[in-house]
């Protein structure tokens, strides 16, 4: 893999692919796309869930009238990536309602040179294990408790419940895992196989449960779990102060990605 603008391009179409894939098990045929610019909506009222991707600057106006307006008329709230190497205008983005926050960092890693075994500190009493459908909801509880806001998270209830009545098959290309602390579940995360890479996504511990090394080994764990998958690539999304872990692994930053939230 070259670390270079194609490495970043292979995590902005990973993010375009989980969004339409979770958007599409919900809501079919609600991903649209333009020159520049795909949605998706999940039919919920969830800002993490529905979501805009961009890969080039674009008027404000033209994202007013696809993504914005769009979800405006629904009352709902959406987030909007942009993964352009030139920045959108913020403050003309903020007259529409559409706030930055903080950006991330794109990370990519080729699966089969990743530094994993033996790396993660043994935490005492956790467990850790793919997701059956009977747990998706302890999953759901996870997800919902660091998100800030208590329709987001009874939006995303509703997303994981709505999960459990998908034939398994048809959902197949998400795969959840939780960590368990003496049977109490404490965190969580996701692998996201799109045609070209494995995407890691919504890596989250429990607040309570931060600094002991939980959410450190649910990462190992699930790099371990990438490298039984025929993709040649893992990708991900990170804040900029927790970056030091993928990188000790073998990811190499390959740009940044900005993000806004509209909420209505």
């Amino acid at each position: 893999m070259k670390y270079s603008l194609s490495a970043k391009n292979l995590v902005c179409r990973n993010l375009e692919a989980h969004a339409s894939y979770c958007a599409a098990l919900l809501n079919p045929n609600h991903t649209k796309e333009i020159t520049g610019i795909v949605r998706s909506d999940t039919g919920l009222l969830s800002g993490r869930l529905n979501q805009a991707v961009s890969n080039t600057v674009m008027q404000p106006r033209i994202l007013q009238r696809f993504a914005l307006d769009y979800f405006a008329e629904r009352h709902s709230a959406f987030t909007l990536w942009h993964s352009a190497s030139k920045p959108l205008d913020d403050e003309a983005l903020a007259q529409l309602g559409l706030q930055r926050k903080q950006s991330q960092v794109a990370m990519a890693a080729e699966i089969e040179r990743l530094a994993v075994q033996g790396a993660a500190q043994k935490v005492d009493g956790l467990v850790l294990s793919p997701v059956k459908k009977e747990a998706l909801p302890e999953y759901a509880e996870v997800q919902a408790a660091g998100c800030g806001s208590a329709l987001e998270a009874a939006e995303l209830k509703k997303f994981y419940t709505a999960l459990a009545e998908i034939p398994e098959q048809r959902r197949a290309r998400l795969r959840f895992f939780l960590a368990r602390l003496q049977d109490t579940p404490v965190a969580a995360g996701c692998l996201f196989a799109s045609a070209d890479a494995l995407g890691l996504y919504d890596l989250v511990t429990l607040q309570d449960y931060r600094g002991q090394g939980i959410g450190r080994a649910l990462f190992h764990y699930l790099l371990e779990q990438a490298q039984s998958s025929h993709h040649r690539s893992l990708v991900a999304l990170v804040p900029a102060e927790r970056q030091q872990l993928p990188l000790d692994c073998g990811f190499f930053a390959v740009g940044e990605v900005a993000r806004y939230v509209y909420t209505p």
